[in-house]
């Protein structure tokens, strides 16, 4: 996102729109009307005080402002940045960069189950493929034994036509 020095935007991605609802939303429910959340205001607040602070000449390049915001499912980091003007004529500017962090929980879409014919066991065994478990945390997390995780995703590789675990987790999530 681009501000201008007033704290006008200039311009938004549609991944900055999606993200900024996504953080209004998980806050005050879909209903909200605010375009920008509250937190990404305050930043531009921060930036602008930055850049009336100091000299033109060193403000870019030497400060970036951080806030995490959203909730603990989905969290965003803001990054700013305040531009110093090109020339006299122009006016300074903020530039705000926002990101999700933390791993996303994939969830196995009801198609892909029946088009694999995955069990409900085996879905449970690609979520945690998914976010990095080895066999050995599978097992003891299900209290199953290693062996026997390891047949889970033998039949993984049998259902998907595939020869490792990453194998598994492209065909599984190719259209999500």
């Amino acid at each position: 996102m681009l501000f201008a020095g007033t704290g006008d935007v200039i311009f938004m991605n549609a991944e900055a729109e999606v993200l900024s609802r996504q953080i209004i939303g998980s806050r005050y429910g879909s209903g909200a009307q605010e375009i920008l959340p509250a937190e990404i205001l305050d930043l531009c607040v921060s930036l602008r005080n930055l850049i009336e602070s100091n000299d033109q000449e060193e403000i870019e390049g030497q400060h970036e402002l951080r806030r995490v915001t959203g909730d603990l499912q989905a969290p965003v980091l803001l990054r700013g940045f305040p531009l110093a003007p090109h020339s006299p004529n122009d006016d300074a500017c903020m530039l705000i960069l926002m990101e999700k962090i933390g791993r996303e929980r994939r969830i196995v879409p009801d198609q892909t189950k029946d088009q694999f014919r995955l069990t409900d066991r085996e879905v449970e065994i690609v979520k945690y493929i998914s976010e990095g478990w080895t066999n050995k945390e599978i097992a003891r997390h299900l209290e199953i034994s290693e062996h026997t995780v390891k047949e889970h995703v033998r039949h993984l590789l049998k259902k998907t036509k595939t020869t490792t675990r990453t194998g598994i987790l492209a065909q599984i999530f190719q259209d999500t």
